[in-house]
């Protein structure tokens, strides 16, 4: 009875904690954000003990208890991060690196990349914190190095200056778009479901492809979509969506690593789609210090062909194995759906507050207020006080991931800054590649898959970002389509075995082989490891240059992406031998490259095979025909 009346008790104080941290960014947004050098401290004073409360020292979740030693862990961070935070003024006014600090001040920072790097194992995982802990070694001994890669020599006290003191390093870009986007986003995200709104997206889209061959396939597709974009987390996606359609997809003939696959891409897929994109459409535009609605624009013709060539594939996996859709009995009807179709309205708003002008989070805080006023329409979705305070601990709850990851990459982007190792880095790419472009994308596509595994998206961004863009950018390449290059194979890192997050959530679900279904993902997916080869080389798809090359362009891959997915399923009209296999996806590559005879050749050569293909299976079903009965 005490131990469950403590439990209680520890509860409370933690909900209250969250509570707390989301109202703080609700306050913030709404009203003005402070400046950098206290906002982004406050954050992670939050964050940091709040996460040892939370997570224990195996990484699991728990929320109604906590060790001595994660109690004393948790005291620490406060008092460390709240250290940091408080001496905001001295900070901004201080020379990095130059002015001297106290010795209880290198103690707090000592301590907080010691915390940070612990929060991470615990709630990322090993792999990411064991990166940053490697940039350190490096931070510290790189100037024993080969020529190539080394750097000045620099102290432990020179590390924690940089690192605490400023903008640069854990406090750098990673965080300050955690503290002042992704939290909002967030908070939206979880409101949205919180009102019904998840519920109605699942629904229409059971409501409009369910019927169809392959119907429960293209459902997870359409709502992966829909979620992966505002949940930044590819593998938290497979969890939300995929608990409902990989049952649904096996129940229908689906093999279960095919239904795994289908989830785990789409998911994967949802990252890439605009407006939110996981979040890392904010990085960008902060990056590159372009309008953020200009980043929307440049991802939405590559995002339509992914998802295109997902349904394709899987319509054409249906075909070939003779696979109906779902019942009328187990769909929502669409006319009712549509009656409910008012709780996504936020979204809605979302987009018009944006397109009028205003910042992106403050759209979000807006469309955040939105999705309570529509709850209130209908007594089943209302939110009152409790599903609010509910609402706001969720949200909370979820930041502590993202935090700990951008406090991690801010570790890793400040070592890379400090010791210069990003231009060392351009240099060994373009020496290893011979000068030759293509071999100098593979190296860095191959890179960016490899960094990126086993991370957030906005996380695997930044750091494929820190690395890989400058590389590109002294090829020639512009820097937006350089940005989006490195940022599509990071976000694939998540499907692309050996460490496929993606893959991992989809095969505890699926109950299959996880190495299997990263595969057949990857082979879903493949459009993704073509098209930025595509824009980065010609930036027609990105919406950049006139709109004749633009529609041109997008028609041809277009065909492109159909040519792709009849080769890969072995369908189209027809079951397809392997030779016209190989044919269509000869076709594919010359529709999907950029070039005029390149496409006019891939427009004749699957043209001429469409047409066979038409004409078997006319003749087919005429002589089914012929048959007697």
């Amino acid at each position: 009875m005490a131990q469950q009346a403590s439990s209680s008790v520890y509860r409370w104080i933690t909900g209250a904690g969250f509570v707390a941290f989301a109202c703080y960014h609700l306050w913030t947004t709404a009203f003005g954000m402070p400046v950098a050098y206290l906002h982004r401290p406050v954050f992670l004073t939050f964050a940091m003990p709040l996460g040892f409360l939370i997570y224990s020292i195996g990484g699991k979740k728990h929320l109604d208890r906590a060790s001595w030693a994660d109690l004393v862990l948790a005291a620490v961070a406060l008092v460390c991060f709240g250290t940091i935070a408080v001496a905001f003024e001295s900070n901004s006014e201080r020379m990095s690196l130059v002015d001297p600090l106290t010795t209880w001040q290198l103690i707090a920072g000592g301590i907080c990349i010691l915390l940070v790097l612990e929060i991470t194992r615990r709630t990322v995982g090993l792999v990411l914190a064991l990166v940053a802990l490697a940039a350190l070694a490096y931070a510290f001994f790189g100037t024993h190095m080969p020529a190539m890669l080394a750097h000045k020599d620099f102290s432990l006290v020179d590390v924690i200056d940089y690192l605490n003191y400023g903008l640069d390093g854990i406090y750098s870009v990673p965080v300050g778009v955690a503290s002042t986007y992704i939290v909002v986003f967030i908070i939206f995200g979880t409101f949205l479901e919180k009102c019904g709104a998840g519920e109605v997206m699942m629904d229409l889209g059971r409501a409009l492809a369910g019927h169809h061959r392959g119907g429960p396939a293209k459902i997870g597709v359409l709502t992966s979509a829909f979620f992966g974009s505002i949940s930044g987390s590819a593998a938290a996606n497979v969890y939300a969506t995929g608990t409902f359609t990989i049952p649904m997809m096996k129940r229908i003939g689906y093999s279960p690593a095919f239904a795994g696959a289908v989830e785990a891409s789409s998911s994967t897929g949802g990252q890439l789609v605009p407006p939110v994109m996981g979040a890392a459409a904010f990085l960008m535009a902060d990056i590159l210090g372009v309008p953020y609605l200009n980043i929307c624009a440049a991802a939405l013709i590559p995002s339509v062909l992914y998802f295109l060539s997902l349904l394709l594939m899987i319509d054409f996996e249906a075909a070939r194995k003779g696979l109906r859709g779902m019942s009328r009995e187990d769909q929502p009807r669409l006319r009712d759906t549509l009656k409910r179709s008012y709780l996504l309205l936020p979204i809605l708003v979302l987009l018009v507050v944006m397109l009028l002008g205003y910042t992106p989070f403050r759209a979000a805080f807006v469309a955040t207020l939105c999705s309570v006023l529509v709850s209130l329409f209908s007594r089943d979705t209302r939110m009152g006080p409790r599903k609010i305070i509910n609402a706001l601990e969720i949200s909370a709850q979820r930041t502590i991931l993202i935090a700990s990851a951008c406090a991690a990459a801010g570790i890793i982007i400040g070592v890379v800054t400090l010791t210069g190792i990003g231009l060392n880095i351009s240099s060994v790419i373009i020496t290893s590649s011979g000068g030759h472009t293509l071999v100098a994308l593979i190296l860095v596509m191959v890179a960016s898959i490899v960094m990126g595994m086993g991370t957030p998206t906005t996380v695997a961004y930044i750091i494929v970002a820190t690395l890989g863009v400058p590389s590109l950018i002294k090829l020639g390449f512009s820097e937006l389509s350089s940005h989006f290059f490195v940022f599509y194979f990071g976000v694939l890192s998540m499907v692309t075995p050996p460490v496929a997050v993606a893959a991992y959530a989809a095969a505890e679900i699926a109950k299959a082989n996880m190495m299997k279904i990263g595969l057949i993902a990857v082979k879903l997916c493949f459009v993704a490891f073509l098209i930025p080869y595509v824009f980065i080389y010609d930036n027609s798809l990105l919406m950049q240059g006139p709109w004749s090359g633009i529609i041109s362009e997008f028609i041809t891959a277009v065909i492109g992406v159909v040519a792709l997915a009849a080769a890969f399923q072995g369908w189209f009209l027809i079951k397809l031998g392997l030779l016209l296999r190989a044919a269509l996806f000869a076709a594919a590559i010359l529709l999907i490259l950029p070039g005029m005879a390149s496409n006019l050749a891939g427009v004749a050569l699957f043209a001429g095979l469409g047409s066979y293909a038409f004409l078997q299976k006319k003749q087919r079903t005429a002589q089914e025909a012929d048959q007697p009965a």
